[in-house]
């Protein structure tokens, strides 16, 4: 089940249709009112929020969410700047996809999020010292202490994980996480990386987990 919130009539039944005629489950909200108001609100697989809305913006909506599902979030909107895109990965969005735009992207970029969410358990724990990732349940602790994490931090902090003591460029990362070219835009790898070390304790300076390669990319070590 997707669940669509847009207060644009018009993109909101061309969505609708795009989703449907794929094959989809999918229900679509005029505001984040609508939403919240469902007693189901926090089932979806996936989330495709438009930013600018008359009530809550898809900024506090994606915040709201998190306390309550780690299912992974788009946002679909006409703010293509870089500090808008900057914000919303820094909140836990998944990917952002800038009006207006092709139905077939839009397609792909939708399956693509399904497809790597559905794909992430394997039903092994991966210890390193005090950190534990459960690919089973998507769950990361420290210290025995469970550790809150967005869909795509856990994916990325998995793939780093499973490519221990390997030097991973920035271009490698996103092509492994986010699954198509992000058009140079390698600062997505840094955001992340950045809440994922605030998140485990980790320090960029003295990292117990995760190594800056300067230049270039990271290492798991």
């Amino acid at each position: 089940m997707i669940y669509v919130v847009e207060d644009d009539g018009t993109i909101r039944e061309l969505i609708t249709a795009t989703l449907q005629s794929a094959g989809y489950e999918m229900q679509a909200f005029e505001d984040g009112n609508a939403l919240f108001s469902c007693a189901d609100f926090a089932k979806a697989e996936l989330y495709l929020l438009d930013i600018m809305l008359p009530d809550m913006d898809g900024y506090q909506i994606l915040q709201k969410l998190k306390k309550s599902t780690d299912a992974p979030v788009i946002f679909l909107t006409a703010k293509g700047e870089e500090v808008d895109k900057a914000t919303g990965l820094h909140l836990g969005a998944d990917d952002y996809i800038t009006k207006p735009f092709g139905v077939l992207e839009f397609l792909a970029r939708v399956k693509a999020v399904m497809r790597r969410y559905e794909k992430t358990s394997s039903g092994k724990i991966l210890e390193f010292g005090a950190l534990k990732i459960d690919t089973d349940s998507k769950s990361v602790t420290v210290n025995g202490e469970k550790i809150k994490f967005s869909y795509k931090e856990f994916e990325l902090l998995l793939y780093l994980a499973k490519n221990r003591n390997t030097v991973l460029s920035r271009e490698q990362i996103l092509s492994a996480v986010w699954g198509y070219d992000f058009e140079g835009e390698t600062r997505t790898v840094d955001i992340h990386i950045k809440t994922i070390r605030q998140k485990i304790g980790d320090h960029a300076e003295n990292p117990l987990y995760i190594e800056t390669i300067r230049g270039y990319g990271y290492k798991f070590i």
